[in-house]
């Protein structure tokens, strides 16, 4: 089994607590997920399953969505109304115009600080174990993203809160942003409620809820003392996103039709290994090639110096992600941060 399960995260668990749930249900060792969300938060939560689990590095840069809200007037130490109140400030008269103002600061590439309660990594240990053991610890200040912080709505005293919009990249905190427009309006701030609508091509309109998972579990378990590997593949069938549609996003590259035993046996490519060499130096690439029948050799390559594309890794049998074109086969490839140099 292998694939891409859009999951729909409930509050109230934490991201690894789904995975777990998906494990059991499906059988399946190999799961991972594409961006951790909070406890407190809900919404879509995107696994990767099987022998696609070795893409996951290379997925983690898509950009999200939220709807967040903002509860101003109040400061938690986890940044959010699930943690311990830290300060509550009189904020009458707190309006629109307010907020508004400093949006455009927190637009664009910015510089954050991650929340005490995050999984950032500090000296090989997540900021929120620290945490919880009472460790202080300087949180590095990190280069991050915001493509999008619109106001919605609001709700005024005696409570304000505001029901914001945002479409951000990798690794940046909603929390964070509260946190740090609330110091600047003087009365502090905390997310309130947290839904995440998209993560890349994955949408809250197709998002499987748990709940309905495990309830197809037990109308499709013939006996509790069959084995999972029964009735799994008949709940995922219906469940698993196309890979082909998850990878749509990348462009096309053409790679010598000769060339595809290379592929299949994940063998370092060379320029005369592709129709355009030249335009693959220094890229890591997905590429995707088919053998006449309805079954695609995937593998992603990065630049290994000296014109030589190595592998990274190595995927067979990928319906639908490529076909022959004449002499060549289409392949697809994409430029983006290798792991070293993050």
């Amino acid at each position: 089994m292998g694939g891409f399960l859009n999951v729909l995260k409930p509050e109230g668990i934490t991201s690894h607590d789904a995975v777990l749930q998906v494990r059991r249900i499906l059988g399946e060792k190999r799961v991972g997920h594409l961006g951790t969300l909070d406890p407190m938060a809900v919404g879509v939560l995107p696994m990767v399953l099987g022998r696609y689990t070795r893409l996951s590095e290379y997925l983690l840069d898509e950009d999200k969505e939220y709807l967040a809200e903002f509860a101003f007037g109040i400061t938690t130490d986890t940044c959010d109304l699930d943690g311990r109140i830290t300060s509550r400030v009189p904020c009458e008269g707190l309006a629109p115009p307010d907020i508004v103002r400093f949006l455009a600061k927190y637009t664009g590439k910015i510089k954050q600080v991650p929340p005490a309660y995050s999984a950032v990594h500090v000296k090989g240990r997540r900021l929120h174990e620290l945490a919880r053991k009472g460790v202080e610890v300087e949180a590095p200040e990190r280069d991050v993203e915001v493509y999008e912080f619109k106001l919605l709505s609001w709700k005024p005293d005696p409570s304000p809160r505001g029901i914001f919009r945002l479409r951000v990249g990798r690794g940046t905190y909603v929390r964070a942003l509260a946190r740090d427009l609330g110091k600047d309006l003087g009365c502090g701030a905390a997310v309130s409620y947290l839904l995440r609508s998209r993560v890349g091509g994955f949408t809250l309109k197709n998002a499987v809820p748990l709940a309905a998972m495990r309830r197809m579990q037990r109308s499709t378990r013939p006996h509790p003392s069959r084995p999972t590997s029964e009735y799994a593949p008949r709940i995922a069938g219906g469940l698993l996103s196309d890979p082909a549609t998850v990878l749509s996003g990348f462009p096309l590259f053409e790679l010598r039709r000769d060339s595809l035993a290379s592929v299949v046996h994940g063998r370092p490519l060379k320029p005369w290994d592709f129709t355009d060499p030249g335009k693959v130096e220094e890229w890591l690439w997905q590429a995707a090639a088919a053998q006449g029948k309805p079954r695609v050799c995937f593998a992603m390559y990065r630049d290994a110096g000296s014109g030589r594309s190595e592998v990274a890794c190595v995927l067979s049998a990928v319906p639908g992600a490529g076909n022959i074109q004449g002499n060549s086969c289409r392949v697809k490839y994409e430029k983006v941060l290798l792991p070293r140099e993050r």
